[in-house]
């Protein structure tokens, strides 16, 4: 049994998680699907890790992806 990770869309980017998820298949088999208003990323058969500490280091960089692209787009335009 792998981790099961929601990422809410108002906070999270698809793209972020789906770049986090490139980065770390060589480390686990990843699951991205997206659901309502989630992406739910399955994490199953870690080679070499904890599973906990490889779903923790996905986690953070999947956040720091979303940072990262959110910083790089032009800003919004006030309605």
């Amino acid at each position: 049994m792998g981790e099961r990770i929601s990422f809410h869309q108002s906070l999270y980017l698809r793209e972020a998680v789906d770049a986090a998820a490139a980065a770390y298949r060589e480390h686990a088999r990843i699951e991205v699907t997206a659901a309502e208003d989630t992406v739910v990323v399955e994490i199953s058969d870690v080679v070499e890790h904890d599973p906990k500490t490889v779903a923790n280091a996905f986690c953070n960089h999947a956040l720091h992806e979303t940072i990262a692209r959110r910083r790089e787009a032009p800003p919004e335009e006030d309605a």
